[in-house]
């Protein structure tokens, strides 16, 4: 699945660096999130992920960089203990599924360090309880325990407990659950999270852990600047100031209205 860039001196070695994946959900901020790690950490566009499952797009490229952009991208350095997966576009429904299954094999077979998956939760299925933070973190039940680098800062997050379904979303839970694994509890907004996690069975190798956060549709480049700096204290990538990617500038929500256009 993994298509290394040609100009790279030397094969990508990914079993000393923990995969930030992110997961097109609520709000978009795990992808606006990964933006800001590859800008603030100044990380190299090193291969791509086959998108033939995938909502087709092409873009230009961020620094002035030749060649196009496409729906899902790697990027890393030597220096960083993270490498980060972009993924522009969604998923084309009828193969989530083999999306799922074709991503997690290449996880597997890259032999990662570690996986920390992220997400967006949608508020207003927030309750009472889930007041005390807007993050909240998941590990699945058949993860192999965390390195202690990660686990020992765990304590600044509490673990994501769903609360019960409401009646008439009962029905709309059980059809979420068709096809996967029922330890895994539902993730309101959470996109293909869920599946990934349930695809996790025992003969994972690999050390995992989901970071959820609650967050409403808008602009939310304040969420995913606190998601940076919570992922920085949590996997001490010693972030010193976070900087936004240029592309930022013009493309985040378009071009400017010319105001002659409404009279």
């Amino acid at each position: 699945m993994f298509i290394p860039l040609q100009i790279l001196s030397s094969p990508v070695d990914f079993s000393t660096k923990i995969l930030i994946l992110p997961s097109i959900s609520k709000g978009n901020v795990p992808q606006l999130a990964c933006d800001l790690l590859i800008a603030s950490l100044n990380l190299h566009h090193v291969g791509y992920l086959d998108s033939k499952r995938l909502v087709p797009v092409v873009g230009g490229r961020e620094r002035g960089e030749r060649g196009v952009s496409t729906p899902i991208e790697v990027f890393s350095s030597r220096e960083s203990p993270i490498t980060v997966v972009l993924q522009r576009s969604p998923v084309l429904k009828a193969y989530k599924g083999d999306f799922v299954k074709e991503i997690m094999d290449w996880i597997k077979t890259a032999n990662f360090k570690s996986l920390v998956l992220l997400a967006g939760m949608d508020t207003t299925s927030r309750t009472d309880s889930q007041m005390q933070s807007p993050y909240y973190y998941y590990t699945p039940p058949s993860s192999p325990s965390l390195p202690s680098e990660i686990s020992n800062n765990l304590d600044i997050l509490p673990v994501y407990q769903p609360a019960p379904l409401p009646d008439y979303l009962q029905t709309e839970a059980a059809k979420a659950k068709e096809g996967e694994g029922d330890s895994v509890p539902f993730i309101p907004g959470g996109g293909l999270t869920r599946r990934m996690l349930s695809s996790i069975g025992p003969e994972w190798k690999i050390p995992t852990l989901a970071i959820l956060q609650f967050v409403m549709e808008g602009d939310n480049r304040g969420d995913s600047g606190m998601q940076v700096a919570l992922l920085n204290r949590l996997l001490q990538l010693q972030i010193q100031s976070i900087k936004e990617p240029e592309s930022w500038k013009q493309g985040l929500f378009g071009s400017t209205h010319d105001g002659s256009l409404f009279g």
